[in-house]
C-alpha cells in the first residue's frame, strides 16, 4: 500500500474518534509548551546577562572581594558595603577578605591599566518631587567614570573633578522610576542630602543590573554617606587597548595575591573579565537549561503515556477493521505503518500547538519582565521531541495490531 493511502487512513481514523485524539494531543501540547517555555527562560536570562557584559566592553575587568563564593555577576550591581575589618594588609595581619583604597592605588600603577574606578556602593532613599524610593547608589571616581561606566550621556554631562553633590542617573532611574528624562539641573535628595542632576546616561539595553538602574555620585561623597572610607565595594578597570585584557587581569590577580598574602587556591577576591564572566554565565545557564528541561520533560512523558493509552484503545476498537484490511491483502508492515502514523500525527499536531502556546507564554512573560528567548532551533527541538514521543508511544500498540491474525481479528467481539 502506498504511504499516501496509509496516511489518509490514519487521519480518517483519528477524525472518527476526535475527542480521544484531542485529549492525547492536549497532553503533548502541555509537555512541549512546558519544555520550550522553561528552556526559553534560561536562554533569556543568559542573553540578558551577556548583553550587560557586552555593554561594558571586552577590555573591562572587575575586582570584587570574596573568592570562589563571591558574587560573580555583580558588575555594576549593588554589593553590601563592608562595616568591619579584621586586620590590615601588607603588615602581616593576614587577609581581611576586603580590598582597600590603598590597594586600589597600587593597582592603578600596573602596566596596562588605563582607568581604574574604585567604587563605593550601597542603597539609599531617593526623593524626587512626590516620589520616594530605594535605589542603588554608586560612588565613582569622577576621573575614571566616563571610561568605565560603559555607556555615553543622553543629556547633561558626566561627573567632573570639582563635583561634590552632583549626580548622574541611569536611564531606567530617570525614565522608569521617576518618569522624567528632563531632570538635568533639577534637584533630588539622597538620604535627605540634596544633589543636583548633572546628567542622564544612555540606555545600556540590558535590564539586568548595570548602569541603567544606578545613581552615580562622587566617590568621596559616597564614602561619607555610607561611612566606608577604607574599603572599596568593587573596582572596575578599563585595560589599555594596546594591552591584552587577560594579561592585565593576570597582573592584577598576582598583585592582589601578594598584597593579601594568599595563594592562587586561597584567593579572597575575584578578578573577572568579560570573557571569563561569559564563560561562567554559559556554564550556569546550560545547567539551568538541563534542569528546567528535565522538569518539563515529565509533562511530555505524561503526554506520551496518554498517546500510548489512546493507541491501545484504538487497536482494540479496530480489531475487526484490522482483520478486514489484512483479509483484503494489507501486509503486517502496512498495518504497523498505519498505527505509527496515527501516533506520529498526534505528536506532530501536539508539537505545533505546543510551540504556538509557548510563544504566547513567552510574550506574556516579557510583559511581566521575565526574560524569555524562543529560537527557531528551540521550536524545532520541541517539534522533534513531540513527534518522537508520539512514535515511541505508538510503537507497542502498532506492533500488537500488526501481529493480529486476520481470522482471529474478524472473530473478535
Amino acid at each position: 500500500m502506498k504511504i499516501v493511502d496509509t496516511a489518509t487512513l490514519a487521519v480518517n481514523a483519528l477524525q472518527h474518534r476526535s475527542l480521544r485524539s484531542w485529549l492525547a494531543v492536549l497532553g503533548i501540547i502541555i509537555g512541549v509548551a512546558a519544555i520550550v517555555s522553561l528552556i526559553s527562560i534560561s536562554f533569556g536570562v543568559s542573553n540578558q546577562i551577556n548583553s550587560r557584559l557586552n555593554t561594558l566592553g571586552s577590555n573591562m575587568i572587575t575586582i570584587s572581594s570574596g573568592g570562589q563564593g563571591a558574587e560573580r555577576f555583580g558588575i555594576g550591581g549593588i554589593r553590601a558595603p563592608s562595616t568591619q575589618q579584621r586586620g590590615g594588609f601588607g603588615g602581616g595581619g593576614g587577609s581581611t577578605n576586603q580590598i582597600t583604597f590603598t590597594e586600589a592605588e597600587d593597582l592603578r600603577s600596573l602596566p596596562g591599566v588605563e582607568y581604574l574606578d574604585a567604587r563605593v556602593q550601597g542603597r539609599a532613599r531617593v526623593q524626587y518631587v512626590d516620589k520616594n524610593t530605594s535605589l542603588g547608589i554608586t560612588g565613582t571616581d569622577p576621573q575614571a567614570f566616563a571610561g568605565t561606566v560603559g555607556v555615553g550621556v543622553l543629556s547633561g554631562r558626566m561627573l567632573g573633578g570639582s563635583d561634590q553633590y552632583s549626580a548622574v542617573l541611569g536611564f531606567a532611574v530617570a525614565n522608569n522610576t521617576f518618569n522624567d528624562l528632563d531632570m538635568v539641573n533639577k534637584q533630588i535628595k539622597i538620604n535627605n542630602v540634596t544633589f543636583r542632576v548633572a546628567g542622564i546616561l544612555q540606555s545600556s539595553g540590558a535590564s539586568f543590573g548595570g548602569a541603567d538602574s544606578q545613581i552615580f555620585i562622587p566617590q568621596k561623597t559616597a564614602e561619607t554617606m555610607f561611612n566606608q572610607t577604607k574599603t572599596v565595594s568593587q573596582i572596575v578597570v578599563a585595560a589599555d587597548p594596546n594591552y591584552d585584557t587577560n594579561t592585565v587581569a593576570a597582573e592584577i590577580e598576582n598583585e592582589l595575591i601578594s598584597l593579601h598574602h594568599v595563594t592562587p587556591t586561597t584567593e579572597d577576591f575575584t578578578v573577572m573579565t568579560a570573557e571569563t564572566a561569559q564563560a561562567a554565565v554559559a556554564s550556569v545557564t546550560n545547567t539551568l537549561s538541563l534542569f528546567l528541561g528535565g522538569i518539563a520533560s515529565i509533562s511530555l512523558i505524561v503526554g506520551g503515556i496518554g498517546v500510548a493509552n489512546t493507541m491501545f484503545m484504538s487497536v482494540l476498537e479496530q480489531t475487526k477493521y484490522i482483520g478486514l484490511l489484512k483479509a483484503l491483502g494489507m501486509k503486517n508492515q502496512d498495518v504497523l505503518t498505519l498505527f505509527m502514523l496515527e501516533a506520529g500525527v498526534i505528536g506532530l499536531v501536539g508539537g505545533v500547538l505546543g510551540v504556538g502556546l509557548s510563544i504566547g507564554v513567552s510574550a506574556v512573560l516579557d510583559q511581566f519582565g521575565v526574560p524569555s528567548a524562543i529560537t527557531i532551533n528551540l521550536m524545532l527541538l520541541g517539534l522533534f521531541f513531540s513527534v518522537l514521543v508520539g512514535l515511541i508511544s505508538g510503537l507497542v500498540p502498532a506492533r500488537n495490531a500488526a501481529s493480529l491474525q486476520p481470522i482471529d481479528a474478524l472473530r473478535y467481539e
